[in-house]
């Protein structure tokens, strides 16, 4: 609720960047840079700066990338130094650091996607808060920043919940594997746990609220009566948050909508001479911390993030603006079957484009089909955001309604929202330890039965052996 994973987002890890400029720097085109690499099609494309050098960074729509050095388009080669310097520049520390390389990922990088950045240099500052820093070996690019604080917490709460162990995480489908088999398990106990209990409701305690002697049994069964519906809800959205039997289909657009949006598959030879030298002149007029390219309508269009602002540009055709009936245009193209039945502009998240930290860009455009698919576009970007059909709708409800009380009504009133859910989980977390009390008092006196069974048996063998004798 309070504290997640420590995960740098995608804003965070581009604030904390360096300005850079392209005035006083000779550079390369991507496509000159890329020459020796096999790119058909590229998914994004972005120039930053490593150290006060411009590199272009290439990924591919399997999620491959490629850093160069725009200078020379030669690949990244880091040193300890280096790693030092780029984590100095990161967190703006001054303090003593160790800093090793490590093969293999750690518990605080636990996912898959962060292998092709291995080996990665670990840099550990010796300030107060115990400043650790991931950098890639591939990019150059800080991959996570912790605190003794963050890791601290993440134990407690964010890796023990999503079992997010670095041993387990880092085999994808075995976690997701491992969760629903335990979100099943969970679901059938806490199922059969409140059906016993109706049934034992229906015969009257001998007296109020002592319906067992055992102290454990009666908390356990009265805030199982209260609390289990909820328990029940949030086990199973947990189960539904690893989308089982692959039944949503993916929010963004497949391959050949993608290209129908574009004009053309994205690849570096999109960008044009005229492209280049407009980019360059527009690059130019101020520093940056980053820029992306996207494709738009056969028009390249960048996104420059500057220190306090963020400048959007098409440098296809200069004064360029995409309009509403080009976004309709090309979302009939889609599907012949499929046509847009409204737009809307969102000057405020709905219910299924939102944003807790309220992160996420706003206005946004939403089309509506008559196969009832909403598509959320970026007006300055001219990106696809979201698409939201009525699946994806359906589990947004499904597991984050059931599972965080996702429901506008009650996120946007805060400190109500946490009131009930604190209360909910209080009930919850006794309901749970109950039983774990009850399960391990089960089978203590389980094993004791067995063991004196067992001795009893072995008593008689003995006996018998020796009157035998």
């Amino acid at each position: 609720m309070y504290k997640s994973f420590p995960f740098l987002g995608k804003e965070e890890k581009i604030q904390r960047k360096k300005e850079t400029s392209l005035t006083t720097k000779k550079i390369l085109t991507p496509a000159a840079v890329f020459k020796q690499d096999t790119l058909k099609t590229i998914h994004k494309l972005r120039i930053n700066s490593i150290l006060n050098n411009i590199v272009y960074h290439v990924e591919t729509a399997s999620g491959k990338v490629i850093s160069r050095y725009a200078k020379d388009g030669k690949l990244i080669n880091l040193t300890k130094n280096k790693a030092l310097g780029i984590a100095k520049n990161a967190t703006n520390l001054k303090y003593i650091a160790e800093v090793t390389i490590i093969n293999e990922v750690d518990q605080w990088i636990p996912k898959s996607r962060f292998i092709k950045h291995l080996p990665v240099y670990k840099v550990k500052f010796k300030n107060q808060e115990n400043t650790w820093v991931h950098i890639s070996s591939l990019t150059g690019e800080v991959l996570n920043i912790t605190t003794s604080g963050d890791r601290f917490w993440a134990w407690v709460g964010a890796i023990p919940h999503w079992l997010y162990f670095k041993d387990i995480r880092i085999h994808s489908y075995f976690w997701q594997q491992l969760i629903l088999w335990l979100a099943a398990f969970g679901l059938l106990m806490t199922l059969t746990g409140i059906v016993t209990g109706l049934i034992r409701y229906k015969k009257k305690p001998k007296a109020n609220f002592k319906r067992f002697k055992n102290i454990w049994y009666n908390l356990h069964y009265y805030f199982g009566l209260g609390f289990g519906l909820f328990i029940c809800t949030w086990v199973f959205s947990g189960f539904m948050s690893m989308t089982p039997f692959n039944w949503v289909p993916s929010s963004s657009l497949n391959q050949q909508d993608k290209s129908i949006w574009q004009g053309q598959n994205f690849t570096l030879k999109s960008i044009t001479d005229k492209d280049w030298i407009n980019f360059k002149e527009l690059a130019s007029k101020s520093k940056f911390k980053e820029i992306h390219f996207s494709l738009f309508n056969d028009n390249i269009f960048i996104e420059k993030f500057n220190k306090d602002t963020v400048e959007n540009h098409c440098i296809t055709s200069i004064n360029y603006n995409a309009s509403n009936e080009q976004y309709i245009a090309k979302i009939n193209s889609f599907n012949t079957k499929e046509k847009v039945t409204e737009l809307i502009v969102l000057n405020d998240y709905d219910a299924y484009y939102y944003d807790r930290k309220n992160i996420k860009t706003l206005p946004v455009i939403k089309i509506i089909t008559n196969k009832s698919n909403y598509y959320y576009i970026n007006p300055k970007t001219n990106t696809v955001l979201l698409k939201s059909a009525p699946k994806n709708r359906t589990e947004r409800w499904l597991y984050h309604g059931l599972h965080s009380l996702d429901f506008s009504f009650l996120s946007k009133n805060r400190p109500l929202w946490d009131i009930i859910m604190i209360f909910l989980l209080t009930g919850g977390t006794i309901t749970c330890i109950t039983a774990t009390g009850l399960g391990i008092k089960f089978i203590k006196r389980k094993t004791k039965k067995h063991l004196k069974k067992r001795k009893h048996k072995n008593y008689k063998s003995i006996e018998v052996k020796r009157r035998k004798n």
